[in-house]
């Protein structure tokens, strides 16, 4: 049983202020002579930016903050569609470059190959075979399951609380000051998970009241932060028996932990959690969920105008890859 601070020293604090408050501009790739408008001329493929790839968190990692020490970044990314697309590789890229944390990263997966090498592949064997029709439901269930598994899962050592993040969000300013607030507040409350208000709106609050006398999703399950401690793993047991239902959705299960007793919550600041929308376009929160069997396809009011416009602001990508980078296949493994 780990002995759990009420409030992160003040020296750490001032720390972690310091080192993610300014995140470093995205730095432009060299040009090359094979290269035409952010495309290979002889494979037709994509030519990504070095800072896509180049995190080398060697030297950065001998001053890490207090918080950078106890807490993780975990994220779960089974089945060969959701491994094979872009959105786990950018993703952490703007966690560690336009959100500058340098702590580390898991991510559970059966393509070890597509993690980038600054995360920490965290291997489970990939999902039962099933009919062609039903494989991606199917993959998508069974990746979801070990988002209630984390705790078992992950080689975790001198870390205190994870946060777990869905692949396809991205990351728009530092999220240093967020988690010093979040951490504050859990241990405050005393909860046993820490989570985002489900809702419409650009932070999704909007319809979270009338919403909550109804027995349905009034949490975001895609976000959140727990502890070693057993308050987080009881929660995290009870809200995984969703996975032998027939539901193919989390979230109902979560509120119907939450309103059982079992997970007592402190809410994220919820601001910092931005849904784009066509009324948005090219203004980020911290956390922006492009989601990717939502908005990435249509929902929403979005556009490609709007993925484009996110490429370029969000991601730092040439005009010709950020009109595209939804579309392609992850550079580091094979679909």
């Amino acid at each position: 049983m780990f002995a759990m601070p009420k409030k992160l020293p003040i020296r750490s604090r001032i720390q972690i202020v310091i080192a993610l408050l300014v995140a470093p501009a995205a730095p432009y790739h060299d040009a090359d002579s094979a290269q035409k408008n952010g495309f290979d001329l002889r494979t037709k493929q994509p030519i990504w930016p070095t800072f896509v790839f180049d995190q080398n968190l060697t030297a950065s990692k001998r001053i890490l903050t207090h918080l950078e020490e106890i807490l993780a970044f975990a994220y779960v990314s089974v089945g060969n569609k959701s491994t094979t697309e872009t959105f786990l590789l950018l993703s952490i890229s703007t966690l560690r470059r336009a959100g500058g944390w340098r702590g580390d990263v898991f991510v559970i997966t059966d393509r070890v190959e597509c993690v980038p090498p600054s995360a920490t592949p965290v291997v489970v064997p990939p999902a039962p075979a099933s009919s062609k029709r039903r494989a991606e439901k199917n993959e998508r269930k069974y990746g979801k399951q070990f988002k209630q598994r984390l705790l078992q899962i992950l080689p975790l050592s001198h870390q205190r609380y994870v946060f777990y993040m869905d692949m396809d969000i991205l990351i728009g300013s530092a999220v240093g000051p967020f988690l010093l607030k979040a951490v504050d507040d859990f241990e405050a409350n005393k909860a046993a998970i820490a989570l985002f208000r489900e809702g419409t709106g650009i932070n999704g609050q909007n319809d979270f009241e009338i919403s909550s006398t109804e027995p349905k999703a009034l949490y975001h399950g895609g976000v959140f932060l727990v502890s070693r401690e057993a308050t987080s793993s009881a929660c995290l047991q009870h809200w995984s028996v969703w996975y032998t239902s027939s539901s193919g959705a989390d979230q109902p299960q979560l509120t119907r932990s939450v309103n059982a007793g079992v997970c007592n919550v402190s809410f994220l600041h919820q601001e910092s959690y931005a849904q784009p929308t066509n009324d948005t376009a090219g203004t980020y929160g911290t956390f922006n969920h492009f989601t990717r069997t939502g908005r990435m396809i249509g929902k929403h009011g979005m556009l490609n105008e709007h993925f484009t416009l996110a490429g370029e602001v969000l991601l730092g990508l040439d005009r010709e890859l950020a009109r595209c980078w939804w579309n392609v296949s992850s550079p580091l493994c094979e679909s």
